[in-house]
């Protein structure tokens, strides 16, 4: 079946016409004629996949990686057009929000679009001969598409990469399942995460494998991950057990299990918008729910006169209170657990603005409910989830108005965006 592509809609998938039916496949540009196979032809819509593309659009280039559906599919287009491509997605996502007059979308490029991910996990596949690490082919479970190198990861990272492929050709522990790479732009240090079936394999793993790779004056630390059901037991096979990150004057330690933003320059753009909307309220009691490392109310501290974080992650919970130390920030409290078991706490606390990053699932309808009810003066809810994002914000109308909805690109060449939306609490009604 020939189809000619519309346009590209979020996550990813390349949409078509075909008789009146929506068609969804894996690749195409926009205005490409593409030759698809029909995967599942349903009663409202279609799947299909790309076999070739007959009639390419002037905006498509090489890709750079191997394995780029995996990576970063959106290698095979121009930066410039991923940019109006995401930005369109944003617009017809948020087109049926009431009340707001969305007619463009500001959408905040990154920096750079190569080397920005400061971290990197790749899949042991023990079953070639000479084993390899890998990217799991899209849609599958047990196939898997070569990692020589990657675009979207330094030299520095790409170099242990191509170390281990001759690592790989001794002795094989299979218990091995995963490889996790993190890198400090700020200090160039990295540190190595091993995921494994047992503490054997670690053990072995350090004797084998971590001599030859310390020889690389960057690697700050090795650390194992032993997996038992859904409890991971850390243990350190080299070095430190952690890296630092330097965000404007705030140092954030953070360890192989923690949550860190993979692209940092673009984390200092949207904190800056923060920073442009809390100034002339400064200082402010803030709260920072779903806070992770504390990024957030770390970086917004000297727009503070009192924080309040809240975080449900042990892990995140130990080096936030690290970061809380290293940062000589005092006027910080934590609250360990979920957001929405704190209601009360939030309520009470009575702050001026609140900054909610929560998992892309979205945040709990009952905290949703409680805001509105006692609407705190200004949320920036940053997403890495337009849909729950759009979801959430229509629930949040009752109780505020929508000052902005801006896209920031945390993810170049990938089809993931970071939104952020400002709210301010709408006057009581007399």
């Amino acid at each position: 079946m020939e189809l000619r592509i519309d346009k590209i809609v979020y996550p990813g998938r390349s949409l078509a016409r075909a008789g009146g039916k929506i068609v969804f496949t894996d690749e195409g540009l926009p205005g490409e004629l593409v030759e698809v196979e029909l995967l599942k032809d349903k009663k409202n819509y279609a799947e299909a996949r790309t076999l070739r593309v007959l009639e390419a659009s002037p905006e498509r280039q090489a890709p750079v990686c191997n394995h780029y559906q995996a990576c970063s599919p959106y290698q095979v287009m121009s930066y410039e057009l991923e940019q109006k491509i995401k930005q369109a997605q944003l617009l017809e996502i948020f087109s049926h929000l009431p009340d707001y007059n969305l007619e463009k979308i500001e959408f905040v490029p990154s920096p750079t679009i190569r080397g920005y991910r400061n971290k990197i996990r790749l899949r042991f596949n023990w079953q070639s001969r000479p084993p390899f690490l890998a990217y799991h082919e899209p849609g599958s479970m047990v196939s898997f598409l070569p990692a020589e190198t990657c675009d979207l990861v330094s030299n520095r990272v790409n170099g242990v990469i191509s170390r281990f492929q001759v690592l790989l050709k001794g002795e094989p522990l299979p218990a091995i399942s995963h490889l996790e790479i993190r890198e400090s732009f700020w200090a160039g240090g990295l540190l190595l995460v091993l995921e494994s079936e047992d503490q054997d394999s670690l053990e072995r793993a350090a004797e084998l494998w971590v001599p030859a790779l310390a020889l690389d004056s960057h690697l700050a630390g090795a650390v194992g991950v032993v997996l038992e059901g859904r409890r991971r037991i850390f243990l350190k096979l080299y070095g430190r057990d952690y890296l630092e990150e330097k965000i404007g004057q705030t140092i954030f330690r953070y360890g192989a299990g923690s949550f860190f933003q993979v692209n940092p320059p673009m984390l200092e753009r949207v904190v800056a918008r923060v920073r442009k909307h809390l100034e002339p309220l400064a200082p402010v009691k803030l709260i920072d729910l779903y806070a992770g490392l504390g990024t957030f109310g770390l970086l917004l501290a000297g727009s503070a006169s009192e924080i309040l974080a809240i975080e449900s992650d042990p892990g995140n919970i130990f080096f936030l209170k690290k970061n809380m130390r290293l940062n000589r920030v005092q006027h910080l409290a934590v609250a360990e657990g979920r957001s929405e078991d704190w209601i009360e706490d939030i309520l009470e606390f009575g702050a001026g603005a609140m900054v909610i990053d929560p998992p892309r699932r979205g945040m709990a309808e009952e905290l949703v409910e409680a805001l509105n009810t006692h609407p705190a003066g200004l949320i920036f809810y940053l997403s890495c989830n337009p849909t729950t994002l759009a979801r959430d914000l229509k629930k949040f109308m009752s109780g505020y108005e929508l000052l902005e909805i801006t896209g920031f690109d945390f993810f170049p060449r990938t089809p993931h965006i970071e939104t952020l939306a400002v709210l301010r609490a709408r006057p009581p009604a007399h």
